[in-house]
């Protein structure tokens, strides 16, 4: 994904010549005490770009939780996807734009497994224009613009090419060593996929079908949500092991505790399904807590 050897190359240059600059002329180290702290420098570094690895491997892409609820034949619900005016309010700050940028990939595999593909370009216009301000413009280039164009009415050909750009943009700024836009980037795209499936279960109407009936078929959203606790945990990781910024303190601190109630209110659920435990009722009581939490950090997100 990334020419690491390359990377640690350069961050063992620019940390040893901090070093030496800072250390000044009475206070010099050694070759072998600069040698070592840009070893430690490069492990750290080492770590990150491989955490960034598991979570982009491991998390789904941006349009498989859209196209999974369009799957359940849940109705489309425009409301819940961040307007396309919000764009505006992230232009002037970077890591905005890349957690918004994230969330807008979600949204745009949203549109798109529901047909609303003009839509969905104008959401893939603004994304440009979003990944312009983190230096990324490329990620989506005039020609795959005109690709995503020309298969409007196609649902994979359009899920392929939003993957596409993604993968483009994370490559685009590993390259260019800010590992902060990727991670803000991955957690923009994570909690928007996680507040899609909260919403569409928190919407569903009561009154449309018995108790019962409802949750057959909420079932596998619910399951859904339960899935991504693990991908909820590679994403703090990840964060936390990068220089924190206001910005990534925040998310971390919002993270911490929606992981905390995904261990609180899911406490032994995984291994009663893996039990198949008859008893077990996998239905929107039992993730009050998560949801509420859920909307609490998207708000934050996109305001």
């Amino acid at each position: 994904m990334i020419n690491v050897r390359h990377t640690l190359n350069l961050f063992a240059v620019v940390a040893i010549a901090f070093l030496a600059f800072a250390c000044g002329d009475d206070k010099k180290k050694s070759k072998g005490e600069l040698a070592a702290e840009a070893e430690v420098y490069q492990e750290a570094e080492n770590k990150v770009i491989a955490e960034i690895d598991k979570v982009v491997h491991d998390m789904p892409p941006p349009s498989e939780i859209p196209y999974l609820l369009m799957a359940t034949g849940a109705d489309f619900n425009g409301s819940i996807i961040n307007p396309i005016d919000n764009a505006s309010k992230y232009y002037n700050s970077a890591d905005k734009a890349a957690m918004n940028l994230g969330a807008y990939a979600s949204d745009i595999a949203y549109l798109s497994s529901y047909d609303k593909v003009q839509d969905a370009l104008k959401y893939m216009e603004t994304s440009q224009k979003l990944a312009d301000q983190i230096g990324i413009s490329s990620a989506f280039e005039l020609e795959l613009m005109e690709r995503f164009e020309s298969n409007l009415g196609n649902k994979d050909s359009l899920a392929n090419l939003i993957n596409y750009a993604m993968k483009v943009a994370e490559k685009k700024l590993e390259e260019t060593d800010r590992l902060q836009m990727v991670a803000l980037v991955l957690s923009g795209s994570y909690i928007e996929g996680l507040y899609l499936s909260v919403m569409v279960l928190d919407t569903y109407p009561e009154d449309l079908l018995p108790a019962a009936s409802r949750d057959l078929i909420l079932e596998p959203i619910v399951r859904l949500i339960i899935d991504q606790s693990k991908s909820l945990e590679d994403v703090i990781i990840m964060l936390k092991d990068l220089d924190s910024d206001p910005i990534i303190a925040e998310v971390i601190s919002e993270f911490d505790i929606l992981n905390v109630l995904y261990k609180q209110d899911l406490a032994n659920v995984h291994q009663r399904i893996a039990d198949q435990d008859p008893t077990l009722k996998l239905n929107k009581a039992l993730l009050v807590d998560i949801i509420k939490e859920v909307k609490r950090i998207r708000s934050e997100m996109v305001e």
